[in-house]
């Protein structure tokens, strides 16, 4: 019986895996001025736990996928662990790699949501997404299957949203007879603002469309409040009439009179 080289070789100890991440984890730190230093009291869990707040803090603060990419590598087992300890008496309802990859896509969205405000803090974080992200997929879970029905029973149903034809066509009637209303009173109002002199139009633009105070407004044209208010008030007055006369057509028509409050003076 004849033995290989390799097989005589003594065989050396295994690099492990996860030491390479930490040592990984480490140097990202150092470079960037984080020294990650393990306190000799905590134990594995703490230290771990600890590794994990400062990687996601100099993610957030960084934003650089090298740190990221490096995150994910070293929590990756504990949110996997987490994940199967929460899914325990749900059956095999969800797939664990998704409900994992819904987690780490929801912490590179929310960095800027992280406060490492201790050394556990992404592990209680990263608890809750892994817990808001079970919650969607139960949500979804039980949501009622739609069934599809046929065309011709589609055909047979009457839509209860939509309105009737013949409601449609009538409101359309409606906006079109009031727009066109609308637009016919401001065409008497324009005429009817152009057979005033020249004062009484300076005066309502500055009162009604420029807001100005009836006190400022007499100061400019030199006369006193109280007449300068008779002045609207006649303006307004002959304003309203003609309008109301070229709104009513021929005179053998009656009148339309227009509320008395129109004009009160402001």
């Amino acid at each position: 019986m004849t033995c290989s080289p390799s097989q005589l070789a003594p065989r050396l100890p295994e690099w492990n895996g996860r030491d390479c991440i930490r040592s990984r984890a480490a140097g990202l730190l150092d470079q960037r001025g984080c020294h990650f230093e393990a306190a000799a009291c905590a134990d594995a869990a703490a230290v771990d736990a600890a590794l994990a707040t400062q990687l996601m803090d100099l993610y957030r603060r960084t934003g650089e996928s090298e740190v990221f990419d490096c995150l994910v590598q070293w929590v990756t087992p504990q949110l996997t662990a987490r994940i199967r300890s929460r899914l325990r008496g749900l059956g095999g309802m969800f797939d664990v790699h998704e409900l994992l990859q819904d987690t780490i896509v929801n912490i590179y969205r929310y960095p800027d949501r992280f406060v490492a405000s201790r050394p556990g803090a992404f592990a209680a974080w990263s608890s809750m997404i892994v817990d808001n992200a079970i919650r969607r997929q139960l949500r979804n879970h039980r949501r009622p299957d739609m069934a599809c029905s046929s065309f011709e029973m589609l055909q047979e149903q009457a839509d209860v949203g939509a309105r009737e034809p013949c409601l449609a066509a009538q409101d359309q009637e409606e906006c079109a007879a009031t727009a066109s209303a609308f637009s016919l009173l401001l065409h008497c109002y324009l005429s009817a603002f152009q057979t005033l002199n020249e004062r009484e139009r300076f005066v309502l633009q500055m009162v009604e469309v420029k807001q100005m105070r009836y006190v400022e407004l007499a100061t400019l044209l030199g006369i006193r409040p109280e007449a300068l208010k008779m002045v609207v008030f006649r303006a307004r007055k002959r304003l309203l009439d003609r309008t109301a006369q070229l709104v009513a057509g021929p005179v053998d028509r009656p009148v339309v009179k227009l509320a008395p409050r129109a004009l009160a003076i402001a």
